[in-house]
């Protein structure tokens, strides 16, 4: 499969300065809830891994999974000699992905469905309309997804390198 289908991205966050106890303080954001207005439901991560240096967090249920996409976390801290530490990450959001093939192949099993039944009446088994319908059928239905976990990493990256902009800056 090639790269940027792959549902999983990383990244550099690179403040001026990075304060001493970062991951800890982002271990105690997953902990009391990454998104304070967001549903319990929603917003259920746990902690896999924590040290000094790294924290590696997982979404847990259906709805976390697919509400960023976030669901698996790791987060290292990087401390080159010659610059200021800075946070490197790699997010995995297979769940997310799972989700979204998912909805589409429904997408396309209803599509199939119309077309069945009602297709003879409005003439969409005719020729053009015939192959009008598979084209979009194998569009929404299998092409689709894959676009979406292709679009989804930018988005989703700038979201957790605003929220630890946050942790970083609430000392």
């Amino acid at each position: 499969m090639l790269k940027i289908f792959r549902p999983q991205f990383s990244g550099t966050y690179s403040p001026e300065r990075l304060r001493p106890d970062f991951i800890s303080a982002l271990a105690e954001r997953v902990r009391k809830g990454l998104f304070p207005r967001a549903s319990e439901r929603r917003n259920r991560y746990a902690l896999v891994n924590e040290s000094d240096k790294e924290l590696r967090f997982r979404s847990e249920g259906l709805l976390t999974s697919i509400n960023i996409g976030w669901n698996d976390v790791r987060v290292q801290i990087e401390s080159p000699p010659d610059s200021a530490p800075r946070v490197r990450y790699e997010v995995m959001y297979f769940a997310w992905a799972r989700y979204s093939v998912i909805l589409c192949a429904f997408l396309g099993i209803a599509m199939i469905a119309s077309w069945t039944l009602l297709g003879e009446i409005y003439g969409a088994h005719r020729s053009a309309a015939k192959t009008i319908f598979w084209v979009m059928l194998i569009f929404w239905g299998f092409v689709w997804p894959w676009i979406l976990v292709a679009i989804h990493k930018r988005p989703a990256a700038k979201a957790l390198e605003r929220l630890f902009e946050k942790v970083n800056e609430a000392e």
